[in-house]
């Protein structure tokens, strides 16, 4: 699972390096693609990815990279969410297909993990270990995004500023992660419990709302459940890994 855990990786870490409450910036975006890209390739070799290998990983994600960035500086008018979210299950589809076929991961990375002389040492094996913190950092940027694009596809109206329902950029990943800990940790209940609880609190807001209620409800639960869903996928992922 190396090859997914260096493509989450990379998304991660540009989208948060390319997040800005400014706004679109271009330069900052060309940032973000070169920071990803280097710690893909970092990671890469570190891991004892052969050169071709690393040099391989790190074209495809210069060019992965430039196009899901690219399309974040393009007006809301010319965005076109349904072809950026293809291009990413696409990547993430045909890397999972191909993991068969790449080493696990070993080198530098393997020898840091097998010292860190935690008790999970023993029992997570390097190549879950590292699966989960690319997932992680994908999970509290690049879903961000994901969400977001998903209910531009869906046509809603309250993408400026959040809507009226406040903190969706902090709630979210801190939703996700906890529901991917308690998922990985067996601790389905938690996990629900999670879910529920921010079910009260946004319908509290959702019932005071005075316009737009429907609109309102709609972005909350298109929003909840591709943010959710993404969060138990990326779990389900690193559980795949033995």
């Amino acid at each position: 699972m190396i090859l997914v855990a260096l493509a989450l990786l990379g998304f991660g870490v540009a989208d948060l390096v390319r997040w800005s409450p400014d706004g679109k910036q271009p330069l900052r975006a060309l940032v973000a693609v070169l920071t990803g890209t280097v710690m893909v390739g970092t990671v890469a070799s570190l891991s004892g990815m052969d050169s071709l290998g690393v040099v391989l990983s790190s074209v495809v994600s210069f060019a992965t990279l430039g196009l899901w960035s690219a399309h974040g500086l393009l007006p809301s008018e010319r965005s076109k969410p349904v072809f950026v979210l293809s291009l990413l299950m696409g990547v993430i589809l045909v890397l999972v297909a191909l993991s068969g076929s790449a080493s696990g991961i070993g080198g530098d990375v393997a020898t840091w993990y097998s010292n860190l002389g935690f008790g999970f040492v023993h029992r997570v094996s390097v190549d879950q270990f590292v699966l989960g913190a690319s997932a992680a950092l994908f999970l509290l940027g690049t879903a961000n995004r994901i969400v977001q694009l998903v209910l531009r596809a869906a046509g809603s109206s309250l993408l400026d500023g959040e809507g009226t329902l406040h903190g969706g950029r902090l709630l979210g990943p801190m939703e996700r992660l906890i529901v991917a800990g308690a998922v990985v940790s067996g601790s389905v209940a938690a996990a629900g419990f999670v879910i529920a609880a921010k079910g009260l609190l946004r319908f509290r807001e959702i019932g005071e709302a005075e316009t737009k209620v429907d609109e309102i409800t709609e972005y909350f639960l298109i929003g909840t459940f591709t943010s959710i869903g993404l969060a138990a996928a990326m779990a389900i992922l690193v559980l795949a890994v033995a």
